[in-house]
């Protein structure tokens, strides 16, 4: 009998506390075979390859604790799910410790911020940095990034050094780290979020930071919506990674500091089984302390469209970024055209079997890349001036 209490207590000591955590998990794995191609340009010869992508996947874990008063403090982590590779550890993504209530949410930690998930909210096709993604055009000025995290390590470099060995940080859909942020409730279908960086990356001479605040109207049962955003970065020196890229590097070296700004406007609207997806953007990057390339700027335009199937759903887009301008003079054939097309087909209610194309078209100087495509020394993302990117994708996701 002693040893069945016994039994019962220790069980007890382990059950009770896994039951007050409440700790629910989920996510989705995305996993498929690619084919992926650049073209020749110059001296840089065309490559193709072979590869498994997991693209967007991630494990997630989630508690929420109600603490009366229509308040709970609410856990989010998030791990990068990379079945394809061997000896990638599971990092961090987006994840957080907060408090929401009817006022809110407030909470800390690292953050997608609403600058980068509102083009979210205009891509159809499953992720807007997989294959066919909106991140390949909006966002970037090219400058051959992909996708950049954090705001630390964005310092400038020597003049011999290119943008993929950390010359600036040109990318306005930042996953960045030390955040706190606020998500309003919604009134009438107005929403809004302010997201903002702390200074600890902050040295003796620079202090890189990041702002972002975003507002969507979208009235409840409405089949429409409008966004509008704005993202400022500190001390991020994005115009030397362009300058890098577009071989005007000895212009931008001697930067004291830098101010880099997004705009985007949005919207889209449901007609049926057709949902339309607009979006206009604008990005400028201005160097402190440089004569002759202090100020440089593009302007970008997208088109998605998404068509339901009783099968699932197609979806296609295209964007298109014009030419930059560096101190109110047009940088010539620096802008580039993205087309992406895609059929979704449900298994399940959660899994999917998908195929998704993505080509991104560059002019002669100009250096967009394609997710997954090889580039320069068969680097996916380093693509040279005037290089033309393609990736054909098939694969599954399971939610979960």
């Amino acid at each position: 009998m002693k040893k069945s209490l016994i039994a019962v207590a220790v069980a007890s000591a382990f059950v009770a506390p896994a039951a007050m955590a409440d700790v629910t998990l989920s996510g989705a794995i995305n996993l498929g075979i690619e084919y992926a191609k650049s073209s020749s340009s110059g001296a840089t010869p065309s490559l193709a390859r072979t590869l498994l992508n997991s693209n967007y996947s991630h494990v997630d874990m989630e508690s929420v604790d109600d603490i009366g008063g229509g308040n709970k403090v609410i856990f989010h982590y998030q791990l990068i799910a990379q079945p394809q590779s061997v000896g990638v550890d599971n990092t961090n993504r987006n994840s957080f410790l907060g408090i929401a209530g009817g006022w809110g949410a407030f909470k800390m930690g690292t953050n997608e911020n609403v600058y980068e998930r509102m083009m979210y909210t205009a891509d159809p096709l499953d992720g807007a940095l997989g294959p066919g993604g909106n991140l390949m055009i909006l966002g970037t000025p090219g400058a051959s990034a992909a996708f950049q995290v954090g705001q630390g390590g964005c310092a400038p470099v020597a003049a011999t050094a290119t943008a993929a060995a950390g010359g600036g940080c040109v990318d306005f859909y930042r996953r960045t780290d030390h955040t706190i942020w606020y998500e309003s409730p919604s009134w009438g279908g107005f929403t809004f979020e302010v997201d903002y960086t702390l200074s600890a990356y902050k040295s003796q001479t620079t202090d890189p930071k990041v702002f972002s605040v975003g507002g969507k109207f979208q009235p409840e049962g409405a089949p429409f919506y409008i966004d509008l955003a704005y993202e400022q970065h500190t001390d991020l020196f994005g115009a030397v990674a362009i300058a890098n890229a577009q071989g005007a590097a000895g212009a931008a070296n001697g930067a004291t500091g830098s101010t880099d700004t997004g705009m985007q406007i949005g919207g889209g609207w449901q007609l049926g089984d057709l949902g339309l997806h607009l979006r206009y953007e604008l990005l400028k990057y201005k160097l402190d302390g440089v004569p002759g390339f202090s100020e440089y700027k593009r302007a970008a335009y997208w088109l998605g469209v998404k068509y339901n199937l009783p099968s699932g759903y197609v979806g296609a887009e295209i964007g298109r970024a014009q030419d930059g301008e560096a101190d109110g003079n047009t940088a010539d054939d620096t802008g580039a055209t993205m087309y992406g097309i895609g059929y979704f087909h449900n298994l399940s209610k959660q899994s999917q079997l998908q195929f998704i194309y993505g080509m991104t078209q560059n002019k002669e100087n100009a250096t967009y890349t394609q997710a997954g495509a090889p580039g320069i020394g068969n680097a996916a993302g380093t693509i040279a001036p005037g290089q033309d990117s393609s990736v054909f994708h098939v694969g599954i996701k399971h939610t979960f």
